[in-house]
């Protein structure tokens, strides 16, 4: 699913590399931790993964396709296959919780009755049903962070990455995140989740630990 060949990526203006050559493998239907202390290159391997950012050397490889090499035109087709949950949400705040999760359904081309029928069923996943019409905006913290989650799981993608997801969540917020995105796991999707929270990781059986360090991988457990 996910192919990185020494990859390392160097912001312009910065002395050091955020990442440096970074060679991983991770196979479909496996669920993945990134660790590391802030600034260790966790959110800068996700962004390169979606094509928010290209590599400066080495190939980065999602689902057989080169997204270092990848032309912006094509980069809605791959981000259509993934889903992402940020850290800072990256809702419509003036638009409805429901627009908002429907907004990733009608990307993937669904409409009608089943797109109603499917933002429905994973808005009572997050437990959100009674705030379907409220405007995203308005909305806690926790609350803004499942409907993130929602909109990311919605269209049923094949690979979920997932920055901090629990960073701003108390316990019970942050477990239903962690329970939603092991379900999805064990449905068969392959996860990576960005987190400096230790707790976090005996949460998933088998799951594999990958550590960062200054942008190079120290070790993977």
């Amino acid at each position: 699913m996910i192919t990185l060949e020494a990859v390392s990526k160097i912001y312009p203006g910065r002395r050091e590399a955020a990442l440096q050559e970074v060679s991983l493998q991770v196979p479909p239907g496996e669920f993945v931790y990134l660790t590391g202390p802030s600034g260790a290159g966790k959110t800068t391997l996700l962004r390169l993964l979606y094509g928010a950012e290209l590599a400066t050397e080495g190939r980065v490889l999602v689902g057989g396709t080169d997204v270092s090499r990848l032309p912006p035109r094509r980069l809605p087709s791959l981000r259509r296959r993934l889903g992402v949950v940020f850290q800072e949400f990256r809702l419509l705040p003036k638009q409805s919780v429901f627009e908002n999760v429907a907004l990733s359904l009608r990307v993937a081309g669904l409409r009608g009755t089943p797109l109603l029928q499917r933002v429905e069923e994973v808005l009572e996943q997050v437990k959100l049903s009674d705030l379907a019409q409220a405007a995203a905006g308005t909305l806690s913290g926790g609350e803004q962070q499942r409907v993130a989650l929602a909109r990311a799981l919605a269209p049923g993608p094949a690979l979920i990455l997932a920055d901090e997801p629990t960073g701003n969540l108390d316990p019970d917020n942050a477990l239903m995140i962690m329970r939603l995105l092991v379900g999805d796991y064990v449905g068969g999707a392959t996860v990576v989740v960005a987190t400096h929270d230790p707790t976090l990781l005996s949460l998933v059986r088998g799951a594999r630990v990958i550590h960062l360090q200054q942008g190079r991988l120290e070790q993977v457990a």
